[in-house]
């Protein structure tokens, strides 16, 4: 249990470390060793690489971990919500590029999805000056309060604000392209 204050307020956040009955993998292999998972594996039919979801719902708080992939491609966060009790995603972050295959190396790309459903996709990108390494360790969070999210990665900070903050995250996923993509220090802090 970790405790915060802020300002006159008092914040309470439960920190979670998932257990392997919260995360799923979609794709790849997975190999877990010294408190790093990795996941080994290229993308589908479909253009989908591997991804692993950690179900541990929350409204508002924080999702960190450090990550390093072994050759330069996109990395990939997705927070997903279930309005309507359909599943949909709230935000992504891709590291170096976007959705696209035109994407630049050199892109932050966050995309929101106010008034999307599962008919038609509506999204709003953002798109920012950013590389991450291969071969390196980068330490990631990102943390949704109100209609804001938060990604702070190395010394920077971006904001994307959207109402589909306001309603719950049912799981967040971690994901690659090719080759493998190692994970460490995975943690959630809900403060609801």
């Amino acid at each position: 249990m970790l405790l915060c204050f802020a300002g006159m307020s008092f914040l309470r956040a439960e920190e979670i470390v998932p257990g392997e009955e919260q995360t799923t993998s979609k794709g790849g292999t997975v190999e877990i060793a010294d408190g790093i998972r990795s996941v080994t594996g290229g993308a589908d039919a479909t253009g989908h690489g591997p991804i692993t979801y950690y179900h541990v719902p929350f409204q508002e708080g924080t999702f960190s971990l450090s990550w390093k992939v072994e050759k330069e491609q996109k990395f990939l966060l997705v927070f997903d919500g279930k309005p309507n009790g359909k599943a949909t995603h709230a935000l992504k972050v891709y590291f170096n590029g976007g959705p696209s295959k035109r994407s630049k190396e050199d892109d932050l790309t966050l995309i929101t999805y106010d008034g999307s459903t599962r008919e038609k996709k509506k999204a709003k990108i953002i798109k920012h000056e950013y590389h991450a390494d291969a071969g390196k360790w980068h330490e990631v969070s990102v943390t949704i309060k109100g209609n804001e999210a938060t990604l702070v990665v190395g010394r920077k900070k971006y904001t994307v604000t959207s109402e589909r903050f306001l309603e719950p995250i049912e799981k967040t996923g971690v994901g690659h392209f090719s080759g493998a993509l190692q994970t460490k220090e995975l943690k959630i802090n809900k403060a609801k």
